[in-house]
């Protein structure tokens, strides 16, 4: 799959290429010469424009008043833009291998790295199993150019995310098939932390977004589902509500 528009920055660091493409109103970030890695709308730079990132969000579903998130896994910041603007008081711990994609998400895709934002450039295994902070829901969106860092199926991984949340918290997991069997491994594992505490939302791409949740079942019936995330979408300037029918247990 090639990249739609016209490349208007390349960077190099020891991990590979950082390039930067436009094609009208959209700019994309990518790691290759096959798939872009993020991508926002110069107009509305906090709105979601991939499906998978959009899902990722019904997690403020369970969480609507997080007093700190983790994410793991910078690219261009889209996610960290739309919590910006969900809450601009919202403590962010953010961090990413590659001080080059900080460097370029800053220059070229609007991203304001900031307080009460705080970056961390380092591994997301290492930090995981270091930090002492505690958050309400960590973000897992680890890839580089070949896809998905299998690190995010680790046992170890896993663990001290579930260690790291607070009682009530979620897990998210942005996961991608491509035809090796990930899916299934990587549910086992997180029922394996999380026991009957998990769910999935297939999206259109491909993706799989997985959720664990700590210290309880969520609601999983669609209706009861659907005023809060029609809300919940209109704050967020994304159509929530049409993902919620694709919320299963796992």
């Amino acid at each position: 799959m090639s990249i739609p528009g016209i490349e208007v920055y390349r960077g190099h660091d020891e991990w590979g290429p950082v390039r930067v493409f436009e094609d009208g109103l959209c700019r994309y970030m990518a790691f290759g010469t096959d798939a872009q890695q993020s991508c926002i709308d110069l107009w509305n730079p906090e709105a979601l424009v991939y499906q998978y990132t959009q899902a990722m969000m019904l997690a403020l579903l369970y969480q609507p008043k997080p007093e700190r998130v983790t994410l793991l896994g910078l690219g261009a910041g889209s996610l960290v833009q739309s919590l910006q603007a969900y809450d601009p008081e919202l403590p962010l711990s953010v961090v990413e291998l590659r001080p080059l994609v900080a460097e370029v998400a800053q220059q070229w895709f609007e991203l304001a790295l900031a307080p009460p934002l705080s970056l961390h450039l380092e591994d997301a295994s290492c930090y995981m199993a270091q930090t002492s902070s505690r958050s309400d829901i960590i973000f897992a969106d680890i890839y580089n150019d070949s896809g998905m860092i299998e690190s995010q199926l680790n046992v170890d991984f896993l663990k001290n995310c579930y260690l790291n949340l607070n009682h009530g918290g979620v897990l998210v997991l942005n996961l991608w098939e491509e035809g090796r069997g990930l899916h299934p491994l990587a549910m086992q594992r997180l029922r394996d932390q999380f026991g009957e505490h998990c769910m999935s939302c297939l999206v259109e791409d491909g993706n799989l977004i997985a959720f664990g949740f700590k210290g309880g079942v969520p609601e999983d019936n669609p209706r009861r589902l659907q005023s809060p995330a029609k809300k919940l979408g209109r704050r967020l300037n994304i159509p929530l509500h049409k993902l919620v029918d694709r919320l299963k247990r796992a």
